[in-house]
């Protein structure tokens, strides 16, 4: 899941109080839980909130924790409330392929899938960036549990 830091110090006394309860309500609706694996309210007074792989965490009272200055992406209490479970979900990871593994290609979504074997990046972020043993191709998955899509056009589901 997506990580993320709340910053409600802009609000004070039982405004915050609020929002900070709204947000964590929408964060366990989310799939976010306490670190302790908990899921009731806690620190509403608190002015950062910070959702993390391992759950819902708060830094205390302070904008001089560790996590204040981190890279995880600052959102609004107001676009934290309007997300949806699809919006909080990391990106799949592209495969990583080793010289000789076997891989299904094409280059279009009309092309049928063709079996080859995976020599190495030509670029990652060229369109023809696979290199396999016949030629560089656009698309390129495991062969394994895509057994079925060899020679036909449909999708990776």
């Amino acid at each position: 899941m997506k990580e993320f830091k709340i910053d409600l110090s802009g609000y004070e006394g039982k405004v915050r109080e609020v929002v900070s309860e709204a947000v964590q309500r929408k964060a366990f609706e989310l799939g976010y839980g306490w670190v302790d694996g908990g899921k009731s309210l806690k620190l509403l007074d608190a002015p950062l909130l910070y959702l993390n792989i391992n759950g819902f965490v708060t830094c205390g009272y302070s904008k001089t924790c560790s996590w204040s200055n981190s890279d995880k992406a600052e959102i609004s209490p107001a676009d934290f409330l309007a997300l949806t479970p699809e919006d909080v979900r990391d990106a799949p990871k592209e495969p990583e392929f080793k010289p000789f593994d076997r891989v299904l290609v094409r280059d279009d979504d009309d092309d049928e899938w063709h079996i080859d074997f995976f020599e190495g990046y030509y670029d990652k972020d060229a369109p023809y960036g696979n290199m396999c043993v016949s030629s560089r191709w656009r698309h390129c998955i495991p062969y394994e549990g895509n057994e079925h899509l060899l020679g036909t056009t449909e999708d990776v589901k």
